[in-house]
């Protein structure tokens, strides 16, 4: 692997770093009703009823997380697409690649679970309080029975916090990914785009199915997964294009969804991530994207997952203190700086709760799914 290779790589640390503040900023601003909004971030954004829901609209469109979480699944489908490359396409081979993954991804999650389950059956009581949001009060409204826990391990339900729907679609990509690289392996640009065209269709019909959404979004990462076919159209792409492109590319993924829906927002989001990941790994020739390798993108980056699971814990638990110690806030007129507060306050405590998370949980469960597979995919 070449260092330019390498350098190209290590920015896609520091957008998964962005990626996982941006999720934190998006849900730190949901906590706090808002007089006279169902939702602020819905409202016209050229209509000033006033300053401070104007900045709220400002800030849950720069903190956009549906944006951050269409752009992890088409990141996570480009990476897949390397990691399958390497696989033998054998029995063992992808039992090899199947361990991998689930030793990547469950292990910090089952922390999470375990934690939420002895808290909700200890001192856990369900409240309504009367400042918070609709949003908040639909989180934590069930029982944490055996059965319960059962149907969250396994992803059968997804309700133990903001994010832990999205490992279940990057769980179910995993086991289908193996069937995408398949088709894929000697087909053409023009029969991938044919390919990820037909999954797009099939995302608003057969696969729109009533109470499941996940199958909705696996377009995504097949659209990750061809993006180095590619390769020589992005990188002969001009830097006055790419100077062009980024300022209408982003701004219109920032607010598609909130102009039209999660679902045909969500498509545009995806086509528009596909491009800007596209030049951040191939085009060698901007340097727009060279700040991803700056200190703090690469060091959130490196705890990205663990911050990504840990911070809709702390933040639902530090909410939950703050309404319940001190309900004479000036949440009403004021909400704007409390949900700034609350975010930094729970980001700075998320960060510190996942730095020994990821040191002692998810780093060696990630070298043991390593060696399992090269030990599983070589026997």
């Amino acid at each position: 692997m070449t260092t330019s290779t390498t350098s190209r790589i290590t920015k896609l640390d520091g957008l998964r770093g962005l990626l996982s503040v941006i999720v934190a900023l998006n849900h730190s601003y949901l906590v706090v009703a808002i007089p006279g909004f169902a939702n602020v971030w819905g409202q016209n954004y050229l209509i000033l009823h006033d300053l401070q829901s104007k900045i709220q609209q400002l800030f849950m469109i720069l903190g956009n997380g549906g944006v951050a979480v269409t752009m992890f699944f088409v990141l996570s489908g480009l990476v897949m697409g390397q990691s399958m490359s390497r696989v033998e396409f054998s029995a063992r081979g992808l039992l090899g690649f199947f361990v991998k993954r689930i030793l990547r991804l469950y292990p910090v999650y089952i922390l999470i679970l375990v934690l939420t389950a002895i808290y909700m059956k200890t001192i856990f009581t369900y409240q309504i309080f009367p400042h918070a949001s609709t949003w908040y009060h639909w989180w934590m409204q069930f029982q944490m029975t055996f059965k319960e826990f059962i149907y969250n391990f396994f992803f059968i339900h997804a309700y133990t916090g903001g994010v832990t729907w999205t490992l279940r679609v990057i769980l179910l990509a995993s086991f289908v990914f193996p069937v995408f690289y398949s088709l894929t392996r000697k087909t053409g640009k023009l029969a991938d785009m044919v390919i990820a065209t037909a999954l797009i269709v099939a995302s608003f019909t057969v696969l729109n199915l009533e109470g499941f959404r996940d199958l909705r979004y696996l377009y995504m990462f097949f659209l990750g997964l061809i993006l180095p076919k590619f390769k020589d159209v992005f990188n002969s792409v001009p830097t006055w294009i790419v100077s062009l492109f980024l300022p209408v590319g982003i701004v219109t993924m920032l607010v598609i969804r909130y102009a039209t829906d999660e679902y045909r927002g969500g498509l545009i989001e995806a086509l528009i991530a596909w491009i800007i990941l596209g030049l951040i790994v191939f085009n060698a020739k901007t340097s727009v994207f060279n700040w991803l390798n700056h200190k703090i993108p690469q060091f959130f980056g490196k705890i990205s997952y663990s911050l990504y699971l840990v911070h809709w814990s702390v933040l639902y638990l530090l909410a939950r203190f703050m309404f319940g110690y001190f309900p004479g806030l000036p949440y009403e007129t004021h909400y704007l700086l409390i949900h700034s507060l609350l975010f930094i306050l729970s980001l700075s405590l998320a960060t510190v709760i996942s730095i020994p998370i990821f040191k002692y949980l998810e780093t060696p469960s990630a070298s043991l799914g390593k060696y399992l597979n090269h030990k599983i995919s070589k026997t």
